[in-house]
């Protein structure tokens, strides 16, 4: 797959997952929130006091073993530190009333599972 198609599959899965979202009555806050080098959120959602860091996986099968377990502790850790990166720029959000989780959703042959609490 060229590096074009490769992101056109991305950008695709992001849009898909953020209409998910939405249907399931989150507000997008931010997509592609990059901090740094290697850290970069997907999306940011929020419902009600949740706020919703997640990782977008589009996959055209599940051959190499689906998209859970192309989630390494490098791009756990990764994701956590974009995390407290956004919560230091919006500190709005950043409470004590406020819960916070690490969530997949994974699009394969235009199925979406969502995988929550992908981090602990």
């Amino acid at each position: 797959m060229s590096n074009e198609s490769s992101k056109e599959l991305g950008e695709s899965g992001e849009k898909c997952a953020a209409a998910f979202l939405n249907e399931k009555s989150f507000d997008i806050l931010k997509r592609n929130f990059r901090y740094g080098r290697s850290g970069e959120i997907d999306i940011i959602a929020k419902r009600n006091n949740l706020i919703v860091f997640v990782e977008v996986k589009n996959r055209t099968s599940d051959r190499f073993g689906g998209a859970l377990y192309s989630i390494s502790s490098k791009k756990k850790r990764n994701l956590k530190l974009a995390a407290k990166a956004f919560l230091s720029f919006h500190p709005e959000y950043n409470r004590p009333d406020y819960t916070f989780r690490f969530d997949l959703i994974s699009i394969t042959d235009n199925t979406v599972e969502w995988i929550e609490d992908i981090v602990r």
